[in-house]
């Protein structure tokens, strides 16, 4: 089992392109992570759009005085190829690992469609016309992932933008493949003789919970700003000015605050603190939502947890 303690700041879904003052948000996030001398940084997707506009943007994110790491989001690739993003970014690749202290981490790359037995990356929001396909983990990145795992012996965290727990269906936006993505943890931990990997961290659907499946934690990190709830339920929050320069804001139940937490590892035991805020207007359930998705009550909140392996 690891020894050291190291700490880390998780954020996901700020939609900069989306979001009312999306920037403020960012610019909190990233003075507090600096003010408390955390480890790295890592956003979990649905970052921005990569445009000449958003380049103070993604200046605020490098104001961190230490690493940072990016996950890929669908919405990043809503409005250009992968390689555009990736470059944008910085990022050398769309699913990679990296190590801090005597802790493992692995990034991994859902946005693929799967039509007529070929991986396709998500471009130009492509994924919105074949809903049927989207969320896979190719062959060759299960693969790699099988190799990444056992050239370590550390205890090790997954992080991702689609959830890894259960396949996508009509009420849980989650991996295709799920089933063989857990298969490869299965082996790396049963082989390891101990709990290798110990929790999987997804964004994308906008939650806040904890699900356990074979003794491995899969965290949902709520999204830093919103959570979608459709164009039946829209109404106007901040104003109609701002509705009208964030055309799916209304169609959004905001965060008052912007949501995001810090991770604590130390052998046995990951702590989560995170941020408790309200919505913006009425909530989910004042709209007429069913206030629940994917297993998950909605709230404008990412909880306090203690989560021993």
């Amino acid at each position: 089992m690891s020894g050291s303690i190291i700490k880390f700041g998780v954020m996901a879904d700020i939609h900069q392109d989306f979001m009312y003052r999306a920037e403020d948000r960012l610019k909190e996030f990233i003075e507090q992570m600096n003010r408390q001398r955390v480890d790295f940084i890592i956003q979990l997707g649905d970052f921005c759009f990569p445009t000449e506009e958003n380049r103070s943007f993604v200046n605020l994110w490098e104001k961190f005085e230490g690493p940072r790491y990016h996950v890929l989001g669908n919405h990043d690739m809503d409005r250009c190829d992968k390689k555009t993003i990736m470059d944008y970014l910085g990022m050398e690749n769309s699913y990679y690992s990296f190590d801090c202290g005597d802790y493992h981490f692995v990034v991994l790359d859902a946005s693929h469609l799967f039509i007529d037995g070929k991986y396709i990356d998500y471009e130009h929001g492509n994924y919105h016309r074949y809903p049927q396909a989207i969320n896979h983990l190719t062959p060759e990145q299960l693969d790699w992932l099988r190799e990444d795992l056992a050239e370590t012996n550390k205890t090790t965290i997954v992080f991702s933008h689609q959830n890894l727990e259960s396949p996508y269906n009509d009420f849980n936006y989650g991996l295709r493949n799920s089933s063989e993505f857990r298969e490869v943890i299965r082996e790396a931990n049963r082989k390891a003789g101990f709990r290798k990997v110990i929790a999987c961290m997804n964004g994308h659907n906008h939650l806040d919970g904890v699900k356990v499946i074979d003794d491995l934690y899969y965290v949902h990190i709520n999204s830093m700003s919103y959570f979608y709830m459709g164009k039946e339920y829209e109404t106007v929050r901040y104003s109609q000015e701002v509705s009208d320069a964030y055309p799916l804001l209304p169609r959004t139940a905001p965060y008052r605050d912007p949501l995001y937490a810090v991770m604590t590892l130390e052998p046995g035991r990951l702590t989560i603190q995170g941020r408790e805020s309200k919505f913006v207007g009425p909530t989910p359930a004042e709209c007429g939502h069913r206030n629940h998705y994917g297993g998950h009550e909605l709230t404008a909140k990412i909880s306090d947890r203690i989560l021993k392996y």
